[in-house]
């Protein structure tokens, strides 16, 4: 006979409500910041049935999807960091997790601005961009310097709010014993990695830095998608709707 996962106390089904809409947030954020800009530049860039082409339009609608998945994941943090704030009673390391959803939800805030500004205002940040699209953030520091520091800024400040989504989560699915729960919290760490690479080469020249970023569109649906099963399934058969 399987093991059920443990009932939870009176006062945790709250976080692991907030850890499902979380995820449910996560998702949307998932596919509006990531998958879409991802998937329609790469379709421009290799233009395999001459549909799409690079060009303002698409860089102005690129810029729509990175804003509205910032806030969608602004909104995910947000959610996680109030599920692991209901937690902390239980486990003092939730205070950590809660802590660093914080600094996150700041560092996509800082991420926003710059970007936006630096697209409609610098027309010859869409001509180096049209050459390569993954050379965006490069671009962005030839053409506009501030506007890049900023954006390194926050995204570090966003990298920490994942890390303390990845540490929230491997305590709540070893609490529980909830297999979904620690797979999206390694998807997420999965995640970070890969995101490093376009900053580091800002610093260093590697070569081979984009390849993994195709990971990105899968695994940030991958990591919401099983925090939504595993909290579901703690909550499902045990609290009323």
């Amino acid at each position: 006979m399987v093991a059920q996962p443990p009932i939870p106390a009176v006062d945790e089904p709250k976080g692991l409500r907030r850890f499902e809409t979380g995820a449910i947030f996560g998702l949307a954020g998932g596919v509006a910041g990531l998958v879409l800009p991802v998937t329609v530049n790469l379709l421009a860039f290799y233009d395999p049935v001459g549909i799409f082409t690079f060009g303002t339009t698409l860089v102005e609608l690129t810029t729509i999807c990175v804003l509205a998945g910032a806030i969608l994941l602004a909104f995910s943090l947000i959610l996680y960091r109030l599920g692991f704030g209901a937690l902390r009673k239980f486990d003092r390391w939730f205070l950590v997790a809660s802590l660093l959803c914080n600094i996150g939800s700041i560092g996509l805030l800082v991420i926003v601005t710059p970007m936006v500004l630096a697209l409609y205002s610098t027309p010859s940040l869409v001509e180096c961009i049209r050459g390569a699209p993954s050379r965006s953030l490069t671009c962005l520091a030839t053409v506009q310097p501030l506007f890049a520091y900023a954006v390194v800024v926050g995204f570090w400040l966003a990298w920490l709010g994942g890390l303390g989504i990845v540490v929230g989560l491997e305590l709540g699915g070893r609490r529980y014993r909830e297999v979904s729960l620690m797979s999206g919290g390694v998807a997420y760490a999965l995640l970070l990695l890969v995101l490093i690479a376009p900053f580091v080469a800002l610093l260093f020249p590697i070569g081979g830095w984009q390849y993994p970023l195709l990971t990105v569109p899968l695994l940030g649906l991958l990591a919401p998608a099983l925090v939504y099963t595993g909290s579901h399934r703690l909550l499902g058969p045990q609290v009323p709707p």
